[in-house]
């Protein structure tokens, strides 16, 4: 999840970052965070469907373009971003409406406000993610994992092209998928993407890549049932 963050003051983004460190890791989504200090300096380099969120002070101290100035020229060239105010002055409340703002959270605001906005537009934005990002900078795009398994300090991602290695605990990588409804952890150090399986088995799962990986003996009904479960779900939609 990409976030955008326009904010002339440097506390306050360290503030908005803490904050975001709680909830997404609470929720084991990664996310990306750009600062920006002017209105100007993000539409320099703002183009449609770069960001998830932007959070944006309301009144910044620029002499050419504030905080709501900022937002219409947002949505002008993105009608989809979710845009949160956070600012310092109740005054733009009413206007940030006219620029279909998602929240607006009025300085100093507590964690608990802070929670109750972001799981306004959560739900929305969660969906669109549809990649995760691994050590080494690499982004790997959830549909083209077949399966995921471990080996001598690295995790290594099946890919439908590829086999990628990366220098991280498997655990770090779970933390990672789950909440994706189609990764299933099957075995030991071994997470499969159900979307990938060509055949259940008795004992294993026939993959897309022609792989065959095992069930966890003592736990073998629990998994076959998670998948035949997904499966029902997904076909039922």
């Amino acid at each position: 999840m990409k976030i955008a963050v326009i904010d002339d003051r440097t506390e306050e983004i360290t503030f908005l970052t803490e904050y975001l460190d709680q909830y997404l890791g609470e929720r084991s989504t990664s996310y990306q965070m750009v600062c920006f200090t002017s209105g100007e300096a993000f539409l320099d380099h703002f183009r449609e469907g770069m960001y998830a969120v932007i959070f944006l002070d309301a009144v910044l101290d620029s002499e050419n373009m504030n905080g709501m100035e900022t937002a219409k020229k947002i949505r002008e060239k993105d009608p989809d971003v979710m845009i949160i105010f956070s600012t310092n002055s109740p005054d733009f409340a009413i206007e940030g409406y006219t620029v279909g703002a998602s929240g607006y959270l009025l300085k100093p605001y507590s964690y608990d406000q802070f929670m109750q906005t972001m799981d306004l537009v959560y739900d929305k934005i969660h969906p669109v993610r549809k990649y995760i990002e691994v050590k080494e900078k690499k982004m790997m795009v959830l549909d083209d994992i077949i399966y995921c398994d471990y080996e001598n300090h690295y995790i290594r991602i099946h890919t439908v092209r590829r086999m990628v290695r990366s220098y991280m605990q498997f655990r770090e990588l779970s933390k990672l998928l789950i909440g994706y409804a189609q990764f299933q952890c099957c075995y030991r150090n071994i997470i499969i993407n159900m979307d990938q399986v060509q055949e259940m088995e008795h004992a294993d799962f026939l993959m897309s890549n022609g792989e065959r990986i095992p069930m966890r003996r003592q736990e073998r009904l629990e998994i076959r049932q998670k998948y035949a479960d997904y499966i029902f779900e997904k076909t039922n939609l």
